[in-house]
């Protein structure tokens, strides 16, 4: 171990600790059983999707052009980036970015996409983002996708969650609400986002946390936080939401019997 200084303050004194160790988080393949009278199918990306996922992308969510995350746009850059079903035994362990995508079967299209993105060193999984066509924006599609989401994550050894939602509509504020995502704050100008025809703005998103492991055990609590009168105040109103929107169990309890047909 290298050596390192005193820390500033004496922490976790509120929280278990543990032994500096190895930090892995893998993506798992997942798939569904054919839905929607065997018209889909839930699964990772593969290779001959990467054209249909990037023009899903541009379609249902051109915002993110100029953006950090525009490389969904551009099918050049997935296979630098994105885990792919071809290559997953190498891919699972090096790739950041992983995209569980809905196919039409009959005509190889990718409907509907999500993407996940691991911090590693902080355990950690990120769900990025969602987009759907328009015309396939349906309950089913969207339920199925969101179970091979939770899967690969639950499966993926983090232990901390992470998500920020558009403001452009509350469909996934709400998801998460009920899914008992706990609000981590309301960032505005956090993202820059494209305006059409050839502008751009820095549009507002609201992140949330969860933990669906035991990853709260190692969280130090408020007790020993140094935090300003202002900050303190904040964190009483969002303690507030987040004690009446949370939900029992590690997972959203909707999440429960998708898991127990595995």
């Amino acid at each position: 171990m290298i050596k390192l200084g005193r820390p500033y303050k004496e922490m976790a004194t509120t929280c278990k600790t543990r032994p500096i160790g190895e930090k892995k988080v893998l993506w798992k393949r997942f798939e569904s059983e054919p839905f929607g009278q065997g018209r889909y199918q839930a699964r990772v990306l593969s290779r001959n999707l990467i054209d249909s996922a990037a023009a899903l992308f541009r379609h249902a969510y051109p915002e993110i052009y100029g953006s950090p995350h525009e490389f969904v746009l551009m099918p050049e850059r997935y296979e630098g980036l994105i885990a792919l079903d071809e290559n997953w035994e190498e891919d699972s362990r090096s790739k950041v970015y992983c995209m569980p995508v809905v196919v039409e079967l009959h005509s190889n299209k990718v409907v509907s996409a999500t993407m996940l993105t691991k911090i590693e060193k902080n355990l950690q999984v990120e769900f990025t983002f969602a987009a759907t066509l328009p015309e396939y924006r349906l309950k089913e599609i969207m339920q199925n996708l969101r179970v091979l989401n939770w899967k690969i994550a639950l499966a993926s050894n983090a232990e901390y969650f992470t998500t920020f939602l558009e403001t452009w509509h509350d469909i996934t504020q709400k998801w998460c609400i009920k899914d008992g995502w706990r609000v981590a704050g309301i960032f505005p100008g956090n993202f820059v986002r494209w305006k059409n025809p050839d502008q751009e703005y820095r549009g507002c998103t609201v992140h949330c946390y969860y933990f669906p492991h035991d990853g709260e055990d190692y969280t130090t609590k408020p007790e020993e936080w140094s935090l300003a009168p202002e900050f303190m105040e904040l964190w009483k109103v969002l303690d507030r939401i987040n004690r009446k929107i949370a939900k029992k169990g590690k997972i959203p309890p909707w999440l429960e019997k998708h898991l127990k047909k595995s």
